[in-house]
């Protein structure tokens, strides 16, 4: 996706915790620390969209000395992250302002973290970035996903609308629904090893490795 699209959530930077807290409560911040644990102590860590950072804290806090390269689209949202680690003098993290367009080709990660990123892609353009993930991601490496998942509740359908509605309108997302990830990272030869639901199963947090690779990570 491009970035350029994503600098909407500028507007949002200064409310957005507030709002997924008024929304679902501690569930979204529990999903996204649920497996953090996973990762390899001082390992390389990728985080895709962070966000304001506050993940990007409670990793290092857990994992002070992973290196860590952070992609954030908004500007604003990449400089809250900025400001949290701003006196933690053993972070060593790599901001970049973008989307995973801008990966760095040479670095393989020992983990990923993409939390509510493929949800802004629509079903026929999420492959790209998906394979540009699975290149980066080492042989013994992980991929961490919390997402919004669909099943027959009408309260989240008609939440999963809502918020397309808004976040179309205010960030200029492409997604108009969501995207059957899951599905596409297992034709994809990610192996879901293991994972657990929030909010009433609306919310999946998982970890993934790739149990087949047709070629080697960072590759073009």
């Amino acid at each position: 996706m491009k970035a350029n699209k994503l600098g909407g959530f500028d507007i949002v930077a200064p409310i957005y915790d507030v709002l997924a807290n008024l929304v679902f409560g501690k569930s979204i911040r529990n999903a996204q620390l649920h497996y953090l644990s996973e990762i390899r102590e001082g390992g390389r860590v990728l985080i895709l969209g962070g966000g304001t950072g506050w993940l990007l804290t409670e990793l290092l806090r857990i994992n002070p000395d992973c290196q860590v390269w952070y992609i954030e689209a908004s500007a604003k949202m990449l400089e809250k992250s900025y400001k949290k680690i701003a006196n933690l003098p053993r972070a060593n993290v790599h901001f970049i302002h973008g989307t995973e367009e801008l990966l760095p080709l040479h670095v393989g990660y020992d983990a990923v973290i993409a939390n509510f990123y493929f949800d802004l892609f629509s079903s026929s353009s999420l492959e790209k970035p998906m394979k540009k993930i699975g290149k980066s991601v080492l042989p013994s490496g992980k991929l961490l996903v919390s997402d919004f998942t669909e099943n027959d509740s009408w309260w989240q359908s008609a939440m999963l609308s809502a918020m397309y509605l808004f976040f179309r309108w205010v960030s200029g997302i492409e997604a108009t629904q969501l995207p059957d990830w899951q599905h596409q990272l297992r034709n994809l030869n990610f192996d879901c090893k293991k994972s657990k639901c929030f909010f009433g199963n609306f919310i999946k947090s998982s970890v993934y490795e790739i149990f087949r690779r047709d070629t080697e990570y960072g590759a073009g």
